[in-house]
């Protein structure tokens, strides 16, 4: 669990195991291997990245460490789990030791020298703290300065931590709580004047939480905790794509702008011919997103006007355009078209498997049964119980959406064009008035047994589209091409449709238990 100041609370584990979205960063390759290759229970990696455990702290972990780590009575079933699993690959040291126990070897009890010397667990001695101070020119500025003035300062008592952790982190050694006790031991025998509550102390009450404090274990964990956001960074999709491509924004020559400035002068002013609109369309995209980028306006304001071409009738098209162009081969439009039939017969199955609790998405069930069901209703109907069955979680204000507030939010039913007309202005000022995102949202428009009219909808635009699908299509788009944010009410639910459908992943609930759950059973069949 990252560090924390005493004056914050930091967020139990145990609560992270009851709701997986307190998790602030995730480890995919952690996650792949106790959720997918293992299929382990999703508790033990909630228990695992609560506690800042990555794979290469993993290999190394003894019994000590385990104990530590499930020191809750609840978990034990978890730490046995995972020792088991464990002890059957081929790169933990619980394999090696028993490896070697089976062919009748024994570990050398040697002390290397400062050349090859390999902190391991419960292994530390008074030398290996010597080694590090020797090793580091942090650790030989704290040796000068004691022997210079008897006494370590704030600065220097940090010096000595963070030598001494991220010799830890550069092994790729996960720091355990027994070796934290014997180094903060050890170094109150190397400088008498300290003491060891200071570097570590395993169980601070002053919040009121019995838990680890002292500048080892903060450092650590502080240090680890920015490891996992960095290979968070490099993990999306989305980042990846969009970054290589605002950097190429960003360093376009003098000639370049000119050039594709005299493209957007000509899209402003003119909508055909067809084919002369797509292609300087797609030579101006550069520049066109220097303006997303730089475009701080809630409501893309700024960049409609300067590229009216989106608030066109057909502007939905050049979204397309851009999508393919960023995402290549993600960007095929057909890939959701080709695969939603086959979704759907598994994701109805898992439906009937779990079983919905609220009422309108029971009732909405109900009608699939019936004869005859057109495909949009159908595609209505499966993506609005979607919210029942991975049921909304909290948003960053700490509130829980309900379930027909996720549904809402993700498609408004309409009866009649005047009521999709007022509910469009209606909504429109109310967003405008909190100076809030009018996310695209879908409308469709008719009765669920019919529905005759769709929509995606924003505060400046709206595109009137052939199918309820290809809605689901552009909304995605929208994302991922101009920077449009989810409503985090049903964030789930388009996080899903991005990753399951276009490989692009983007978000802080990508390991949620439901959505595990659900990719999982997809996976399967």
């Amino acid at each position: 669990m990252a560090g924390k100041s005493k004056e914050t609370v930091e967020v139990i584990v145990d609560d992270i195991v009851a709701d997986p979205e307190l998790i602030e960063e995730h480890d995919p390759e952690l996650q792949e291997l106790i959720l997918g290759e293992w299929n382990l229970d999703a508790a033990i990696y909630s228990i695992l990245v609560g506690h800042g455990i990555t794979v290469g702290y993993l290999k190394d972990i003894d019994d000590a460490a385990l104990s530590e780590i499930f020191s809750v009575i609840k978990w034990t079933g978890h730490k046995y789990a995972l020792r088991k699993k464990l002890q059957s690959w081929p790169e933990s040291s619980f394999y090696s030791t028993n490896a070697s126990h089976e062919h009748g070897h024994t570990s050398s009890t040697s002390n290397p020298g400062p050349s090859n010397h390999c902190l391991l667990p419960s292994s530390v001695t008074r030398s290996h703290l010597e080694d590090v101070l020797e090793r580091n020119e942090k650790g030989k500025i704290v040796r000068n300065y004691y022997e210079k003035h008897h006494q370590l300062d704030t600065e220097h008592k940090k010096y000595l931590a963070h030598t001494i952790v991220d010799y830890y982190i550069a092994n790729d050694r996960y720091f355990t709580l027994t070796d934290m006790a014997r180094f903060a031991h050890y170094i109150v025998e190397r400088f008498p004047s300290e003491l060891a509550e200071i570097y570590f102390n395993p169980r601070d009450n002053s919040i009121g939480k019995k838990h680890p404090s002292g500048l080892l274990y903060d450092r650590f964990h502080n240090r680890n905790k920015k490891s996992l956001l960095e290979r968070k960074r490099k993990s999306n999709d989305d980042i990846d794509h969009w970054k290589e491509y605002e950097a190429k924004a960003v360093a376009l020559s003098v000639e370049d702008i000119e050039r594709q400035n005299c493209h957007k002068n000509w899209l402003r002013n003119n909508q055909q011919p067809a084919e002369k609109v797509t292609q300087l369309w797609k030579e101006s995209l550069l520049l066109r997103m220097r303006t997303i980028v730089q475009d701080t306006e809630v409501d893309k304001k700024n960049v409609l006007a300067e590229w009216p071409r989106l608030t066109d009738e057909n502007g939905y098209l050049l979204i397309d355009a851009d999508f393919c162009s960023i995402y290549g081969e993600l960007g095929d439009l057909s890939n959701i078209f080709n695969v939603w039939e086959g979704f759907v017969e598994r994701f109805l199955q898992y439906v009937e498997q779990k079983g919905l609790n609220d009422d309108y998405s029971r009732e909405l069930y109900s009608r699939l049964h019936e004869t005859n069901i057109p495909k949009d209703s159908r595609d209505f109907i499966c993506c609005t119980i979607f919210h029942g069955i991975v049921k909304p979680v909290r948003t960053s204000s700490r509130k829980l959406p309900t379930i027909l507030q996720a549904q809402t939010d993700m498609c408004y039913a309409c009866k009649t064009e005047q009521d999709f007309s007022e509910a469009v202005a209606e909504l429109r000022d109310e967003y405008e008035a909190n100076a809030v995102q009018f996310f695209p949202r879908i409308f469709v428009i008719g009765g669920t047994e019919h529905l005759f009219a769709f929509y995606v909808v924003t505060a400046k635009f709206q595109y009137k589209l052939p199918s309820f699908l290809r809605c689901i299509d552009l909304v995605v788009k929208l994302k991922f091409v101009l920077n449009y944010n989810f409503p985090e009410s049903c964030e789930l639910f388009w996080y899903f449709v991005a990753k399951l459908f276009y490989n692009v992943g983007y978000s802080r609930k990508a390991r949620n238990s439901q959505l595990l759950q659900l990719f999982a059973y997809l996976k399967d069949g």
